[in-house]
C-alpha cells in the first residue's frame, strides 16, 4: 500500500476528485431471488460468476456526490504527495443519530487493489467512533464484486438489501460493521 495522508476535503479537491474514473468491471454479481409462500418469504443472495467481465456504471451522477457536502458527517480525501488517490464520503442516517453510511467510496482505476479504500474505511471508522456512532453501513451495487470482498475482509457483515435504491434503480445490498 502506497503511503496515503487521509484528510477531510478541501473545495479545490472537487475537479480532481471529479475526474476519477467512478465505473469499474466486475466478473461477478450478486444475484438475488425470492421465494414467496404462504406465511414465507425467503430471499437469498449468491455469487454469480458472469459470462464475460462487464462494465458497470456508477450509480450517482457525480454532480450529485459533490453537491451537498456540508451535509456529509464526513469527506475525507486520501492523497499521495499532493495528489488525491480516492475519497469516501459518509453521511449520518436520519433515522437512527449512532449510524453512519458511506454512500460513495472511489479510487481511480489505476490506484486500486493497493489498500487505499480500505485505508479510508478505517480511517472513518476512527473518525466516527470519535463523535460517537456505533455503526457503519456500507452500500454496494449487487454487481460491486470488489467492494463486497472488501466490506467482508474487513469485517462487514451482510444486514440487507434494498430493490431500486440507486438514482441508476439498481438494487442495492447493505453491510455493517461496529466501530467501537
Amino acid at each position: 500500500m502506497p503511503e496515503i495522508e487521509v484528510r477531510p476535503i478541501a473545495e479545490n479537491d472537487i475537479e480532481a476528485l471529479s475526474d476519477f474514473e467512478h465505473s469499474f468491471y466486475s466478473e461477478y454479481v450478486w444475484q438475488m431471488s425470492l421465494d414467496v409462500e404462504s406465511g414465507t418469504i425467503n430471499a437469498d443472495f449468491r455469487q454469480v460468476r458472469l459470462p464475460r467481465r462487464v462494465f458497470v456504471s456508477y450509480p450517482r451522477k457525480k454532480e450529485a456526490i459533490f453537491s451537498d457536502l456540508k451535509a456529509a458527517e464526513a469527506f475525507l480525501v486520501a492523497g499521495v504527495g499532493n495528489r488525491p488517490v480516492g475519497y469516501v464520503k459518509v453521511m449520518a442516517d436520519g433515522n437512527d443519530p449512532h449510524v453512519a453510511r458511506v454512500t460513495d467510496l472511489v479510487v481511480p482505476t489505476q490506484m486500486r487493489r493497493q489498500g487505499i479504500a480500505s485505508g479510508l474505511l478505517l480511517a472513518v471508522m476512527d473518525l466516527l467512533a470519535h463523535r460517537h456512532f456505533h455503526t457503519l453501513l456500507l452500500e454496494a451495487q449487487s454487481k460491486n464484486y470488489p467492494a463486497i470482498k472488501m466490506a467482508e475482509k474487513l469485517g462487514f457483515n451482510f444486514c440487507g438489501y434494498r430493490d431500486h435504491y440507486f438514482p441508476s434503480q439498481e438494487l442495492a445490498m447493505f453491510f455493517s460493521r461496529f466501530v467501537r
